[in-house]
């Protein structure tokens, strides 16, 4: 029988009693109100007449109980819902009696993040129904327990218990600075808070909230070696920063980083100051049913490798600038379309319409072939047609094109 005990001690006497700690190995676990388990309950005042308070336990098998047959062990509560990480089949967790008397059960943690301390093949340990060695087959679950490692096992049979679609990974745990407080998944997930995060060593208190490993870390880095979150190449990232605490961080990925070079915006400063930094393959930011405001005490700018697009269906837009404004198309082409609306340049009214270009052309072209083509009378009779200076108004005719912008158009 496997059992730790521990003896605390209050106000500098030692307990007399001692709190019972006990192992067990899980063989099945509720995640969702499909699950068995779930059946209904003799309650009719219930809001859900499911016993859907089942899920998140876990069916255990005690080290100290080899008998007991499978269909027979009972499930037990998490020790905490409010934060609670479930186990997988296979792992030992801890049973944890409660001051009232009642057991629970909490993963033990290992530096095997993603598969802990779990054992495949589970049936053909300490199952009574199963060939086992002379001690239950509990000292595979001892090593396991006490160094987080998990020892080989069997082949599979058709009949272990395993679970449903989780398998193992890859995942290494994180390195530490002084004083940190680290929350760690089995997925890659991290949430850190440091305070000593720099080459100086000076409060620099930090927030990094991670969702994913990068692949290039698991590409480069063995199983059990430690690291630090790679705000590049890991999933998506936030970073809350302050003081000495450096953000090495670089625009785009490692196979295909940022191509447009800032010629209005500064490189931003990667310490120093209070900071947020969100990275991540894709970022929406949305507001469903109100304003979305943006303050900036200084600069700010977008750099963007892509097309910048703005689509404002229901409502216009307005814009107040109290600097010059300067658009450069780098000998790209401007279109300001406004359907069958009006475009006013330096002018709220329709007082003085602009010209168009062609038409004014077409007109002054037509008047001078009217002037040419002028026949007076007189009493001696009608004159000849044209006057006398017709080839000057034939040369103005030729360069009335001139007018016309090889840049510029209008409707």
């Amino acid at each position: 029988m496997s059992r730790l005990s521990q003896a605390s001690s209050i106000a500098g006497r030692s307990q007399a009693s001692r709190n019972e700690i006990l192992i067990g190995i899980v063989l099945d676990v509720v995640i969702n109100d499909e699950h068995d388990s779930i059946s209904p309950l003799d309650i009719e005042s219930a809001s859900d007449p499911r016993n859907t308070f089942q899920i998140g336990s876990a069916k255990l098998r005690r080290l100290d109980d080899s008998t007991t047959p499978i269909e027979k062990l009972r499930y037990y509560a998490p020790h905490d819902y409010t934060n609670l990480e479930l186990p997988i089949i296979g792992e030992t967790v801890e049973i944890i009696t409660n001051g009232n008397g009642t057991k629970t059960y909490k993963r033990l943690s290992s530096t095997l993040l993603n598969s802990g301390n779990s054992l495949d093949n589970i049936n053909n340990v300490m199952n009574p129904d199963k060939k086992k060695s002379s001690d239950g087959g509990t000292s595979e679950y001892k090593a396991a327990a006490s160094t987080g490692t998990p020892n080989s096992s069997a082949p599979n049979t058709s009949d272990d218990v395993e679970n449903e679609y989780f398998k193992a990974t890859q995942i290494n745990p994180l390195q530490f600075y002084e004083g940190d407080k680290v929350i760690q998944s089995r997925f890659g997930q991290s949430i850190r808070f440091s305070g000593y995060n720099n080459i100086d060593n000076v409060l620099a208190p930090t927030i990094v909230i991670r969702n994913r490993q990068g692949t290039k870390s698991l590409d480069e880095l063995k199983q059990g070696t430690p690291l630090f979150e790679d705000i590049v190449d890991d999933g998506s990232i936030i970073v809350l920063s302050s003081g000495e605490h450096l953000l090495e961080f670089t625009p785009g990925t490692f196979d295909t980083p940022m191509e447009t070079t800032p010629i209005y915006a500064e490189e931003p400063e990667l310490k120093g100051t209070d900071q947020v930094l969100i990275n991540s393959g894709r970022i929406i930011l949305s507001s469903k049913d109100s304003e979305m405001l943006f303050y900036s005490k200084g600069n700010y700018g977008f750099i963007s490798d892509g097309k910048f697009t703005i689509d404002n269906g229901l409502d216009g837009a307005e814009m107040d600038f109290n600097g010059d404004v300067r658009i450069t198309t780098n000998d790209n082409n401007t279109y300001i379309l406004g359907g069958s609306g009006e475009i006013y340049l330096n002018t709220e009214s329709d007082k003085e319409p602009l010209a168009r270009g062609q038409t004014l052309i077409d007109v002054l072209a037509e008047l001078c072939d009217a002037i040419n083509a002028q026949i007076f009378s007189t009493p001696a009779g009608p004159t000849m047609m044209g006057p006398n200076n017709r080839g000057d108004f034939n040369k103005i005719k030729s360069k009335l094109d001139t007018i016309l912008s090889t840049l510029n158009y209008t409707e």
